[in-house]
Order: structure tokens, then sequence, then C-alpha cells
């Protein structure tokens, strides 16, 4: 390109990056003589004056911030019909492109990122700036290992008229939006927490736990769908992590981490160290009754250099010194020490057969871990659980029995259905989800205690049987969306057809703190996106004449701030102004997630409609096509009324007819 001036100081140099919104060049100074990352929006952008000037005075908050960890902004102009923003030049490259590479991270690795990253955002939080665009490709790392955030600002005009529209400035980034983002609701720190546990999640394991055709499916999922957990897909996750990246990840914001501070804190206690499983350890101070030999060196350093040669995720000796000396003791404390020498080869050399190219090596005993190679999974419908774990094996993948389904079909004791489906392509150190057989229906009811509800569903249905009432109950013990009990019971005799009734876990009860939140002074829209925020609903509106609120604004909220409140617990607000001249605010809009059986559907693929009654005309909506072997699906239905009815079919068969309420998020059959 040729060499163009900015301001009369910044030229640009060549052309570095590209994203949604704005084009990034390598830039000089001249005024200062240094390099710089002048980032330009795009021409679509600059047309919306509001749009370029939120952008402007989120970049000047940006500018004002320094922090080791935040990419400096040096300035910010127009010139012409140019927008552009000044940046410190990173000698690196996006996250994004690491996890491409590396990916999955070392959890040691991945964690030292995200304490970073959350140290950028706890200091943008508390100069009450969002980033509300937290995604690896906007978190670079220096070649000495720093992570810097940037991008600060742009995303808070990304809204979801921009999910449709624009579905390339947002598919990068859909995939790490919160729920409340994805709503239009609300966002607050928290949402960006909930951002940086989807890129822990993605350094971690891989692959982002939502994914999706359209911008709009995967914002659907965020919504509504549980997130499979990451040691499913990497079991060298350590516990105490996994379950920072499930708290983060809530699907309400005042379940997540309160701030970025306290997602550090957590994150400061994770217990990395994991034992190697030797069958005996020699204490750290003990010294061996005889040297270590020159020869004996070698043996543990070539079998130590076999283990990384052989794959990246292989058994890592974290200890190489205390290693040696544990197969010195072991040659000691055994006669035969061909033996002990034999255990350890074998645990060094010990890994599945190949498949396409796949070279993946075994963890455990029948457990793989993920790789970036691809390999095809192979039928297991019919065989025993025992052969199916064989057969996966030797593909590097991995067998995990998901329900004890009854079947006149499928033999006592094998798979009679699996997902993915066979010759889909993963990774290899996939784990491939099956359900197995049971043996014949006896007209005895299963057990459904301990199940979550999809489970409790597709048991009972397996067995001839219809769960006719769901209903949900706090438990403190339980966890949320498990079944607490069943009647009839476990055992006793029911006839096909019959019906059995489960309590579903709510999981602890617990009030929700109003806290800091002021609704004084917000607008009706601004003071209602808040309160569905943290959970609660609204109460009255009343409308009243203040000289010294504006109108539409609120005057006082009732309990007032800082009152605790109970569940079920709404809020009452005093508005200024005149009622009948007011915006009436539109109804509250709830949206629920239905657990379909699709197992029985005699077609494949067939077309999955959903119709929706609730109070006017019908409305259809269309799902597209399944699969049978998929085994379920998760339907979406939207509404604005207390109940409604929705009809689902495969095909042109009516299979469920439920009667759905809204405000509770259930849904039972209709009598």
């Amino acid at each position: 390109m040729g060499s163009r001036i900015l301001a009369g100081r910044y030229e640009l140099l060549e052309r570095i990056g590209e994203g949604g919104m704005a084009v990034v060049f390598k830039g000089r100074d001249r005024l200062l003589g240094r390099m710089v990352a002048v980032k330009i929006l795009k021409p679509e952008y600059t047309k919306d004056s509001l749009f370029v000037e939120s952008f402007r005075k989120e970049s000047q908050l940006a500018a004002s911030m320094v922090h080791q960890n935040i990419v400096n902004v040096y300035d910010v102009g127009q010139e012409g019909n140019i927008n552009y923003i000044v940046m410190e030049l990173i000698d690196g490259e996006p996250l994004s492109e690491i996890i491409k590479k590396d990916a999955p991270l070392e959890p040691h690795r991945a964690t030292n990122i995200a304490k970073q990253v959350l140290s950028a955002l706890s200091t943008a939080h508390k100069h009450q700036l969002i980033h509300r665009d937290v995604k690896p490709h906007n978190i670079l790392l220096t070649t000495d290992g720093v992570a810097k955030i940037t991008d600060f600002g742009i995303a808070k005009n990304v809204n979801q008229d921009t999910l449709v529209e624009d579905k390339e400035a947002v598919m990068g980034s859909v995939h790490y939006f919160s729920p409340e983002q994805a709503r239009g609701a609300y966002v607050d720190e928290r949402s960006d927490i909930y951002s940086l546990g989807i890129v822990l999640y993605e350094m971690l394991t891989g692959q982002v736990p939502f994914d999706g055709e359209t911008a709009v499916e995967v914002a659907v999922k965020h919504m509504n769908e549980e997130m499979l957990p990451p040691t499913r897909l990497n079991p060298d996750i350590p516990q105490d992590l996994e379950d920072i990246i499930m708290k983060a990840t809530a699907k309400l914001q005042v379940n997540r981490y309160k701030s970025a501070d306290d997602m550090i804190m957590a994150l400061n206690f994770v217990k990395f160290s994991k034992h190697a499983p030797f069958p005996e350890e020699t204490k750290k101070d003990e010294e061996p009754e005889e040297p270590v030999t020159r020869e004996k060196k070698e043996k543990s350093s070539d079998a130590e250099k076999k283990s990384k040669v052989r794959g990246k995720r292989k058994f890592k000796l974290r200890h190489p010194q205390s290693f040696i000396a544990i197969i010195i003791a072991a040659a000691l404390a055994f006669p035969a020490s061909s033996f002990v020498l034999k255990y350890f080869d074998d645990l060094l050399d010990r890994k599945p057969a190949q498949q396409s190219g796949s070279q993946q090596t075994s963890s455990g005993p029948g457990i793989f871990t993920p790789t970036n190679e691809t390999v095809k999974v192979p039928y297991i419908v019919g065989l025993t659980e025992e052969e199916a774990k064989s057969l996966l094996k030797q593909s590097g993948l991995n067998l995990e029995i998901d329900l004890e389904l009854a079947s006149n079909d499928i033999d006592a004791g094998k798979i009679m259905s699996q997902k993915p489906s066979a010759d889909s392509d993963v990774k290899a150190g996939f784990t491939v989800r099956a359900n197995i057989s049971h043996g014949p229906v006896e007209n005895k009811v299963p057990g459904l205690v301990g199940k979550t509800v999809e489970g409790a569903r597709q048991i009972a249905t397996s067995y001839g049987y219809d769960l006719s009432s769901v209903s949900y109950s706090f438990h403190d013990d339980i966890p949320k969306d498990t079944v607490i009990s069943q009647k009839p019971e476990k055992g006793q005799s029911l006839e096909k057809g019959g019906s059995i009734s489960i309590v579903v876990s709510k999981g602890p009860e617990e009030t929700v703190v109003l806290g800091s939140l002021k609704l004084t002074g917000l607008s009706l829209e601004e003071a209602l996106n808040e309160i569905e925020a943290i959970g609660s609903t609204v109460g009255s509106i009343t409308y009243t004449a203040n000289s010294s609120v504006e109108a539409g604004h609120i005057i006082s909220q009732n309990p007032a701030e800082g009152v605790v409140l109970g569940d079920g617990q709404s809020v009452d607000l005093v508005v200024s102004g005149d009622a009948s001249d007011a915006p009436k605010p539109d109804l509250p809009k709830y949206t629920v997630a239905i657990d379909v059986d699709i197992s029985a559907a005699t077609e494949s693929p067939f077309t999955l409609n959903v119709i929706l009654q609730d109070g006017g005309d019908p409305v259809s909506l269309p799902q597209g096509e399944f699969y049978p072997e998929e085994l379920s699906a998760v339907v979406t239905v939207t509404g604005s009324s207390e109940t409604a009815r929705v009809l689902i079919s495969f095909g042109n068969q009516l299979m469920y007819n439920l009667d759905v309420n809204f405000p509770a998020g259930t849904y039972k059959n209709h009598e």
C-alpha cells in the first residue's frame, strides 16, 4: 500500500489484521519515533454517529487506564471519514492462534493467562468500563508470555440485531457471549467473567462449549443449554479448576463470581499437582543404598525422551531426579529387577492402536487425552460395554454410559444407541456417549431418583411409561435438575402406559441481595433490565408527576437499596410522569427449554415441528432435521403469557402435547 499519514504524524506502513468492525495497520509515530498499531473503523460503522461517539468515549476511557495486561491506547481521532485508534504495537500473537496450535493448553499455563486477563478486567471494572467482547481474538500474548487484552468498548454496540444482520462481525464473539448479552439484557462485570470462563474452557479443551451454524443458534444455547464439563474432554484438568469454570459460566449473573478479583483468588488455590501412578515413592530425604550409575541415568533419560517424543499429552515426568531414585529403589527392593524395569518400560511405552494417522497415548486404562488429530467414530451399537470400550480405544476414543434403558430388541448389557453416530469425525481423545440396554420391559417401575430430567424421561419412555407430572422443589443437598423422588417408587408394578410423577431439585434455596443496585434516576427500561439481571421480578409500576426527576425515570423503589429480597419477592417502582403519556414496557419474555426424546422417530432424518399456542393464533416454530441416533434434542420456546400449549411432531406424527408454565420454566403432559 502507498504510505499514508494520519493527523500529520501516524504513518501507515502495512496492514496486519482485520476484525469484524475494524482494520489494523502497523504504523510509525513520527512525532515520538515509535512503532504503533493503528485501528481504523470500517466505513459501514462510521455512518452511525451514535456508534462513533460511543466508540470514541469508550476508547478515551480505555486510554486513561494503565495496566501491564491492557494494550495501551495512545490516541483516538478522526480525519475526514476515517475514525482511528492508535495503540501499543504488541510483539506476539493472539491467543486464538495459540489455541489453534497448542490446545489443549497445560492447566497451569491456561490458568496463568486467565489470571492476567482477570487482573486487567479488574482494573477496567473499577473504572466502570465493561469490556463486553472478551474472546481469544482480543487477548494478545507477547513473546515473553504476558497477556494483554484489547478492544475495550467496541463490543458494547453489538446488539441482537447484529446477530442476524452482521454474522461476520459477531460469529467470532457469539461463542463467548453471556446469556444476558444474548438476550439483550443488562450487562455488568459478571458478563466479562462469563466470557473469560468460556475462553478458559477453550484453552483447556481446544473447543468452545457451544457451537452452531448460525449466531442465533449459538446464542440460544448460551441461554438454555447446560455446558458439558470440560473434564469430559480433557481429564487432565484439575477438579477445582473445572469447578471455577462452571461457576464463572453460570447462566444467572448472581451465581457467578461477584468480581474479577474473586475469581483470581479462587484460581490462586487450584491444586495442579498430580502424582504419577508409581507402585512406591521414595521419600524426599532418603538416599539410595548404592550410587546412581551413569548407565542407570541414561536408561531413565532415554525413557523420559521416549515419553516426550510420542505425544505432547503423554505421561509426564515432573521430577526426573525422583523418577531415577524410584527406579533404583524399586530395583534394590525386588530381586527380580527385570520385572520392575519391564513395568516402567510398559508404563512409558503404553499406547493405543493407531487409526487415521492418529497418535494418541493412554493416561490410564481406557482413557485417552485429546489432541488435534481427527478420527472416525466406529459403530458400537450391539456390543457389550467392554467390547465397545476396546473398539473405541483402538481409535483413541473414550466411552461413557449415560443411561440404562429397557429394550425388547437389544439384549441386556449391550449398547443400544450412541452419540455421535458412527463415521462422525471427532478429535482423538473424544468421549463417545452411549445408552445401554436393561433388557425386556418387566412392568416394574425403573429407578429415576438421581437422574436428570432428560435422563428420567428417556428411561420412563423406554419402559413404556409416561412422566405425567414434573414438579420442582428446593433442596440443599441434591444438585439442581436432579430427580429427588418419584411415584410410584422403583420396583413397584405398573402396567405399560402408566404414569410416573417426579419431583426435581431446584438446588439450594437462595436469597437475592439487591445490594448496590440503585434504580433511582434510571430510565424505566434500564431499571427493568437491572431487576431481571439479578433474577427478581417487577411488581407494581406507579406513575406520578415530579418536577425534579426526568419523565420516564425512577423516583423510588420498594424494597429500598440494600434490602434482601426473598424468593419470589418483586420490586415496586414509582416512575416520574403521567401514565397515559408514558410508553408501556413490553411484556416480559420467558424462554423454556424442553428436552425431547427423539430416539422413537421412525424416519432418519426427520423434521421436528413445534406449534406454540399462547392465547393468540398458533405459531409454527420449525426446528429443522434431526436423526433418531442423536437420542435427544432441546426445543426452546419463548412467550410472554403465563402458560401455553406446545405441540411437538416428528414429521406429521404428534409426539408431545405439553402444558408450559413460562415464569416457572416447567412443562408437563397436557391432561
